[in-house]
C-alpha cells in the first residue's frame, strides 16, 4: 500500500467511525501581517502561511512584498549573521521565542519549523532587512492549539528590578526610560549573586533586548554593549540603526549598557537574552516608559 492509499484509508476509517480527522499537516489560508515598527516608513507587506505539524508545532512560511513595486522581495541583508529574526510571545507576554530560519528560497519565502512553549494566541514578529529598504518588522497573530486566547495582563510594571533564569540574574535600572528619546539603561548580569564570569557573545553582541508594547504591540529590538564602550558604540536596532559588532575574541563584561529608544509611553514586556555558560539565557521584565517631557 502506498503512503497516499494509507492516508486515504485512514481518513475513510475515521469517517466510518464518526471521528473527525485532526487537521494536522494542513496549511491554513495565508495571514496578512501588520507593520510593527513605530516611527518607520512601511516599505513591505508580508503574508504568513501556517502549517499544523502536531501539538504545539507549526511550520511557518513568510513572504515579503515590496510595496513600491508589488514584487516579492528575494534579496535580504544580514543583520547579526541572520537574514530573518523570528520572535514570538503569547498574548499574556509570559513566553518568548527567538528563532532563525535558513536563507529564503528562490521565491523569497522563508520557511521555519517552530515549537511553541504552550497553547495560546501568539504575536509573531518577522524582523528583516530587505535589500536597500532598511529594517522592516511585520507582526502576525497566530493561534496555536486554540481557537482564540484571552489576553492575560502582564505582571506589575517595574522601574528597577531583578529578573532571573536559573543561577543567572540581571539587575536592571529602567527608571530613566522616556518615550521618543535615546535611553541608556544600565544592567548587570550576575551568576549566583556575583558578576557573571562566563559570558559570551550571542549573535555577535553581548546581549539582546526585545521590547513589545503591551498596549499596541509595537516592537523595539536593541543590543547591549560594555558599559565602558566608547560613546557612539551603543546602537538600537529599532530605527534602521545597525552599529558594529563586538570583537569575537574580547571578554564579555557583566556590566552592560543598553541603548533603546521606545517610541511611545506605556508598559512594555522586555526580554533580555545573553550567552551564559555556553547556553542562551532569557530573562523577562515588564517596564514602564514615561511620556516625553
Amino acid at each position: 500500500m502506498t503512503v497516499r492509499h494509507f492516508l486515504l484509508a485512514g481518513a475513510a476509517a475515521l469517517a466510518v467511525t464518526g471521528m473527525a480527522p485532526r487537521p494536522s499537516f494542513a496549511a491554513e489560508a495565508p495571514l496578512r501581517g501588520v507593520f510593527a515598527l513605530p516611527g518607520i516608513s512601511e516599505k513591505v507587506t508580508a503574508e504568513l502561511t501556517v502549517r499544523d505539524t502536531g501539538p504545539l508545532t507549526r511550520e511557518l512560511a513568510i513572504l515579503f512584498t515590496d510595496k513600491a513595486t508589488g514584487q516579492p522581495v528575494t534579496r535580504f541583508d544580514e543583520e547579526l549573521a541572520q537574514q530573518l529574526h523570528l520572535l514570538a510571545t503569547d498574548s499574556g507576554f509570559s513566553t518568548f521565542v527567538h528563532e532563525h530560519p535558513e536563507k529564503p528560497g528562490t521565491d523569497g519565502r522563508f520557511r521555519i519549523a517552530v515549537r511553541f512553549p504552550k497553547a495560546g494566541l501568539y504575536h509573531v514578529y518577522a524582523d528583516v532587512m530587505p535589500k536597500g529598504l532598511g529594517q522592516q518588522v511585520v507582526r502576525f497573530d497566530v493561534p496555536v492549539d486554540v481557537e482564540a486566547a484571552p489576553v492575560a495582563p502582564p505582571s506589575s510594571p517595574v522601574m528597577s528590578a531583578e529578573g532571573s533564569e536559573g543561577s543567572y540574574s540581571i539587575e536592571l535600572d529602567a527608571s530613566a526610560l522616556q518615550a521618543g528619546a535615546e535611553n541608556m539603561i544600565a544592567l548587570t548580569i550576575l551568576k549566583d549573586g556575583r558578576p557573571a564570569p562566563d559570558l559570551g557573545l550571542y549573535l555577535g553582541v553581548p546581549a539582546h533586548a526585545v521590547f513589545v508594547s503591551t498596549e499596541d504591540l509595537g516592537y523595539v529590538h536593541a543590543h547591549a554593549m560594555a558599559a565602558d564602550a566608547p560613546k557612539g558604540a551603543h546602537h538600537a536596532h529599532a530605527h534602521d540603526a545597525h552599529g558594529p559588532h563586538a570583537d569575537p575574541g574580547a571578554a564579555v563584561p557583566a556590566k552592560l549598557m543598553l541603548h533603546a529608544a521606545p517610541p511611545r509611553a506605556g508598559r512594555y514586556a522586555l526580554w533580555i537574552q545573553f550567552m551564559g555558560g555556553d547556553q542562551i539565557r532569557t530573562v523577562p521584565f515588564v517596564v514602564t516608559v514615561s511620556p516625553a517631557p
